[in-house]
């Protein structure tokens, strides 16, 4: 299934390059190289972000350039590994949230940067890592996407559509009624589903939602987003020929559980269970598996500050016992009762 679903995922990365058309060329922004797809229309030129100059972009790059065959042929050759996928025990995704995964991918919103965090990513994580989480099969029906907000107003490029109006595309989505004028949230009357746009918190604390220009919307900021946003990873969401979505490093994605479940209040306590539950079953995989990583995160989070340190350790305490032991044993440090 691990190498199924690796197949999958060079599929879309090469296809995602291919549906853009027009030919890929490398600019220079503010002293930095990036990678762009730029297209004649009509009297115009467009210009879509593909991403920075790395070593992984030019890869995809250049295994795009190479691919060949009908893009309709290559699209029914992802549904037949979709299906291989799912009938392998990976977690599927429901229609719903699956007809949302994919507007938002087409209106480039993951190409923009766009990270989809909380149980949608963990959802994805046994595909990534080639083992089976039995707590990825649960129901949810948030979707989170969170995104820098310099990141989005360095970028050269837009969603098209918007995020409201791709949303109003599938769906009766309306804007969540809030504390300020400009939503930062979606919900389909329907199917109940919640969209939320989210970025993290990097200045003083504010509660002022934050203008990302690139995806035409304002997002929520959060305290500790940043560190799990940082440097994503691309993932499939098993619906149709397969979603290309970003989300956190699971390393990144473990440690940052450990934060959250300490910050949520009383009346959240089913969430913080599942928070725990979450980090938990990453983290016995991760201490087996890719250790350095999950030291590297875990040490990462510790050294940003008192508060960041506290938090970490008190989430490490309500590990489970052989959890709390592979963690101890992964970062070389005993975590206490």
């Amino acid at each position: 299934m691990q190498t199924t679903y690796a197949d999958l995922l060079a599929r879309l990365q090469e296809d995602a390059i291919l549906e853009l058309g027009g030919t890929t060329v490398l600019r220079e922004r503010s002293g930095r190289k990036y990678w762009y797809a730029v297209q004649r229309l009509a009297d115009r030129t467009v210009e879509r972000y593909l991403g920075p100059d790395t070593k992984e972009v030019r890869a995809r790059v250049g295994q795009a350039e190479k691919a060949k065959g009908d893009l309709k042929q290559r699209e029914k050759q992802r549904g037949s590994l979709v299906r291989m996928c799912r009938e392998g025990g990976l977690p599927r995704v429901d229609a719903q949230t699956g007809k949302v995964l994919f507007a938002l991918s087409k209106a480039g919103i993951f190409r923009l940067r766009g990270v989809i965090v909380g149980t949608h990513a963990f959802r994805c994580y046994p595909g990534l890592l080639g083992v089976g989480v039995s707590e990825a099969h649960a129901v949810t029906e948030d979707i989170d996407v969170a995104a820098f907000h310099s990141v989005s107003i360095a970028l050269d490029d837009r969603l098209d559509p918007a995020l409201a109006e791709a949303l109003k595309r599938i769906g009766p989505f309306v804007a969540r009624p809030g504390l300020h004028r400009q939503p930062t949230a979606w919900r389909d009357r329907e199917s109940g589903v919640l969209v939320e746009l989210l970025t993290p918190n990097e200045g003083p604390d504010r509660d002022e939602p934050l203008e990302l220009p690139a995806l035409g919307a304002y997002a929520l900021p959060l305290r500790f987003l940043d560190y799990l946003i940082h440097e994503p990873v691309q993932a499939v969401a098993l619906y149709r020929s397969g979603v290309l979505i970003n989300v956190p490093r699971p390393a990144r994605y473990a440690v940052h559980k450990l934060i959250v479940a300490t910050r949520r209040d009383s009346s959240a306590a089913a969430k913080a269970t599942k928070d725990i539950e979450q980090s938990a079953a990453l983290i016995r995989v991760l201490a087996e598996d890719r250790p350095d990583e999950l030291e590297d995160a875990f040490v990462e989070a510790r050294a940003r500050g008192p508060a960041w340190r506290e938090a970490v350790d008190r989430g490490a305490r309500r590990l489970p016992r052989d959890a709390k032991a592979a963690l101890g044993n992964a970062v070389g440090q005993y975590v206490p009762e």
